[in-house]
């Protein structure tokens, strides 16, 4: 305890130093922010109202805004067998273990009759084309159609149907456009709903950079003549967590340690993908995965049940499914080739390219690319506290592995407060993280769930995946597991029962 006090008070004196320069600048009068779960503030598999408040627009407002900076807040209640989004909390048993479990859930709107549009328009799902396309909505559709019913309100008999985001923005930013600000952050979908499905597909999952350029056209010249534009860049979704957590060999679960047999580590198995061929060798029915291949979280369940490790290491010999498209729609599986990861990474950059080139005079850009590349590599200092990307550990993302956590939002606030400073003139101050390091964001009410069957060493289960895939791929896809009928015979390698609670290698006094 006196280690963490000591910590605490330089910490707290260099933020009150640092919110202290520079001085305030003068405010808009009107701000919006267009997006997708980023800027809506979804954060642990959950869109609730504790979270929104964290949202990176709605810090950001309290330095740069003078109005009321109003958001489709969701009530939280009580875990339930329905099919709304679970909302995800740490569970801790000392000394060095953890798990995660859903603890609560997404209820009701808490202001759908606010009788003018949001500021917050971000809408978790939604890829580049849906502000422009997305007009009239079935709240009982799609996970994106009542994601729009809840963030737009543009479903018939609502005075808001028939219309986009980028019109209800308008309305809102034309009245102050010689002061108002946009911010704009989108198509971190159109490359994350492909690698948190693991169908990494051109013109399925991927548009070209056409469609893109055109799509985000649109967008730009739905915005008000004289509005302050803030455009950001896409960040590399392959640096989330949620890919980089689970190593592509066998790990110990009981050590979190790689296993060795005759002094080699020993590859997880997958299919094969058109870049790596595979010919099983029997027993085992899938190939070795390549070095560079990314492992994504919900492999967690499956290694647990003993897919995707070999049989001379106690599993099944299946190999880990890889995602794919057929007559049915697409199939989601949890592993990404480096062909694929290559992909991502060159159809990140096209994107970016169109977005930092497109963005118009006098846009100022926010390049979230470099920024969370940077914090993926050296971690984040603020003050004494070292915050990296480790899952559970690290504290810039949320437990689901995608998306930032409350103190992650509040990092990227500033950093849309500073770009603006230091590309527009502006003089506002930085945002005062000192609140948000030290009151934690449990979920509420935490009524406990047993929903953790399967999870696996990391704790990451398939409705987690179910969410996380409804939050950032607007065509949700399929789960298609192998089906495992009966335990391996033999184990040389101790594959976890079920519940399993993550062993944390990384542990931080502070957290």
């Amino acid at each position: 305890m006196n280690k963490t006090i000591v910590r605490i008070a330089p910490l707290a004196l260099g933020l009150a130093l640092l919110a202290a320069v520079p001085g305030a600048a003068q405010q808009y009068d009107q701000y919006v922010a267009l997006g997708d779960s980023l800027t809506a503030g979804w954060e642990s598999g959950c869109l609730v109202q504790r979270n929104q408040v964290n949202s990176y627009p709605a810090v950001l407002s309290k330095i740069v805004y003078s109005g009321d900076f109003e958001q489709p807040l969701v009530s939280e209640g009580p875990v339930t067998n329905g099919s709304s989004p679970k909302c995800l909390g740490a569970v801790f048993a000392p000394p060095t273990s953890i798990s995660i479990e859903p603890l609560s859930e997404m209820w009701n709107p808490l202001n759908a009759l606010l009788p003018r549009p949001y500021n917050n328009l971000g809408m978790p799902g939604a890829e580049v084309g849906d502000l422009t396309s997305l007009t009239s909505v079935n709240p009982d559709g799609s996970d994106l159609e009542k994601i729009s019913a809840l963030v737009l309100r543009n479903f018939p008999g609502s005075p808001f149907n028939d219309t986009n985001a980028v019109q209800q923005a308008g309305s809102l930013l034309a009245p102050a456009a010689s002061n108002a600000l946009l911010t704009l952050w989108i198509g971190n979908n159109n490359t994350l709903g492909a690698s948190t499905s693991g169908i990494v597909v051109p013109g399925v999952t991927l548009i070209s950079a056409d469609d893109f350029q055109q799509q985000y056209d649109a967008i730009i010249a739905g915005v008000p003549p004289g509005v302050q534009l803030m455009v950001a860049t896409i960040p590399d979704v392959t640096v989330i967590p949620f890919s980089t957590t689970i190593p592509p060999i066998l790990i110990n679960p009981a050590t979190m340690q790689p296993v060795l047999i005759n002094g080699s580590t020993v590859p997880l198995l997958g299919p094969g993908d058109a870049g790596y061929p595979c010919t099983p060798v029997p027993p085992d029915q899938g190939c070795a995965l390549p070095p560079g291949t990314l492992v994504n979280l919900p492999a967690s369940s499956l290694l647990a049940q003993g897919v995707g490790v070999p049989t001379a290491a106690g599993g099944t010999g299946l190999p880990l499914p890889h995602g794919y498209v057929d007559a049915t729609g697409p199939h989601a599986g949890v592993l990404l080739y480096p062909d694929e990861i290559a992909l991502l990474q060159q159809t990140t950059d096209a994107y970016n390219q169109i977005i930092t080139g497109d963005s118009g005079s006098g846009a100022v850009v926010v390049d979230m690319h470099a920024r969370l590349n940077e914090v993926a590599a050296a971690g984040y200092d603020i003050g004494g506290i070292h915050l990296t990307t480790a899952f559970l550990t690290g504290g810039i993302f949320s437990f689901d592995g995608v998306h930032p956590s409350s103190i992650g939002y509040s990092v990227i606030a500033d950093w849309f407060g500073q770009a603006l400073n230091d590309q527009a003139g502006k003089n506002f101050p930085h945002v005062d993280l000192s609140t948000i390091l030290f009151e934690p964001n449990p979920p509420n009410p935490g009524t406990g769930s047993s929903v953790l069957s399967g999870a696996g060493a990391w704790g990451y289960t398939y409705g987690m995946w179910r969410d996380v895939l409804a939050s950032t791929h607007k065509d949700a896809a399929a789960i298609a597991l192998p089906s495992v009928s009966a335990p391996p015979a033999r184990r040389m390698a101790p594959v976890p029962a079920a519940p399993r609670t993550v062993r944390n290698p990384h542990r931080h006094d502070d957290f």
